[in-house]
């Protein structure tokens, strides 16, 4: 269901380009578009409603504790920065193992992600996780029943698994279900696709043990936290956790980089290269200390080809200040590494890895007390 309700979004996006639509035009859209998403929404609530009455079984574990981070939305809500910030808090009380659809893959099947997996092979989000933490397991795999049994079976001391993207997985009941929703785009103001981005009704999030509204203004307030559950309270009326995005120091890309810290910037012009939804924060977050920022933005998950690496040169070449460099995200950077840039640009290539932040202390607690203790722990 989710490679239907992606492609159904990628297609869509094709065709009509919403960043040069008027609202009224956009309105119009949906419009034409309702009879199509109100169809899509009647077969996708028919799905749910057959797991919800038992007439497709689901999976369930007890000696495992399988939980669940995902979406009900096409497009980024952070999902595998979230995943890291699991990673982080459960790995020091838990063996875990993080198991990935493994978006855009090359192959097929059940992969071990490893020291012989590229991007290509095992899909950016999971070759991402594994060179973040290495100690831990990262597999991938579309049939999730068939990815966690051979998980175990390779690692059967592992108390903990991590699913990537699989709130529409119905054929496994989580112990825990982790819904993510964008703060710039609410559930309650969306529809269903093709019209809007929904994969499914808005009110079936609560199907979800926990919300969290991600990419939240840093220092939100309380009050307006307020006004946010208020306003989801039909669709999630269970409480719900706001995180924000921070930025960290630059990193180098290629080994050949030079040290390059925040203040640097200020003097530095900047070549931006994203592949990833929503570009537009992290470029306003670059332009409030960057002498200046060109952005050269492609598809999400993009898999950057030799015609890419030429407009990239191209693009670098017309820009004249001498301290120049090419910014990108922790997620484009893992592709990056595989294409062959040219070693003037290598030099000067950089990206700023992201965490989830929460608005308060209380995310901890609210999350592990949710988490059930395995069997086998």
């Amino acid at each position: 269901m989710s490679n239907i309700t992606d492609n159904l979004w990628k297609n869509k996006a094709n065709v009509f380009s919403f960043k040069n639509m008027q609202k009224g035009n956009t309105l119009l859209l949906r419009i034409l578009l309702f009879p199509f998403s109100f169809l899509f929404g009647v077969v996708t609530c028919l799905r749910n409603k057959l797991y919800d009455w038992k007439m497709i079984p689901s999976v369930q574990y007890d000696d495992v504790c399988v939980i669940s981070v995902g979406n009900i939305t096409v497009g980024g809500t952070g999902k595998t920065p979230f995943v890291e910030f699991l990673v982080r808090l459960l790995s020091q009380n838990y063996r875990v193992a993080v198991l990935s659809r493994g978006y855009k893959r090359a192959t097929k099947g059940f992969l071990f992600v490893g020291e012989h997996t590229t991007p290509g092979t095992a899909g950016d989000e999971p070759y991402q996780i594994k060179q973040k933490f290495p100690d831990i397991s990262v597999a991938v795999d579309a049939n999730r029943i068939r990815g966690i049994a051979n998980i175990r079976k390779a690692f059967p001391d592992v108390q903990v698994i991590l699913l990537d993207d699989a709130f529409q997985y119905r054929k496994i009941k989580p112990n825990l279900s982790i819904l993510l929703a964008d703060y710039h785009r609410p559930l309650y103001r969306d529809g269903m696709l093709p019209g809007g981005r929904l994969r499914e009704w808005a009110f079936f999030a609560k199907r979800a043990d926990i919300m969290a509204v991600t990419k939240s203004p840093a220092g939100i307030s309380p009050e307006e936290q307020q006004k946010i559950k208020k306003r989801y309270a039909r669709i999630f009326p269970k409480d719900i956790v706001f995180s924000t995005i921070g930025y960290g120091l630059p990193k180098a890309v290629f080994s050949n980089s030079k040290p390059l810290s925040i203040s640097d910037l200020n003097k530095c012009a900047v070549l931006l290269i994203t592949g990833i939804s929503h570009p537009q924060p992290f470029e306003d977050y670059l332009r409030q200390f960057a002498a200046s920022v060109q952005a050269l933005r492609f598809p999400d998950h993009h898999a950057f080809s030799e015609k890419d690496v030429v407009r990239i040169t191209e693009k670098w070449n017309t820009m004249a200040s001498k301290d120049k460099v090419l910014i990108t995200t922790e997620k484009d950077a893992v592709r990056l590494q595989q294409t062959k840039i040219p070693d003037a640009i290598a030099e000067r290539a950089y990206y700023v890895p992201i965490e989830v932040k929460f608005s308060d202390d209380t995310y901890v607690p609210f999350i592990t007390s949710s988490l059930p203790k395995p069997t086998n722990y």
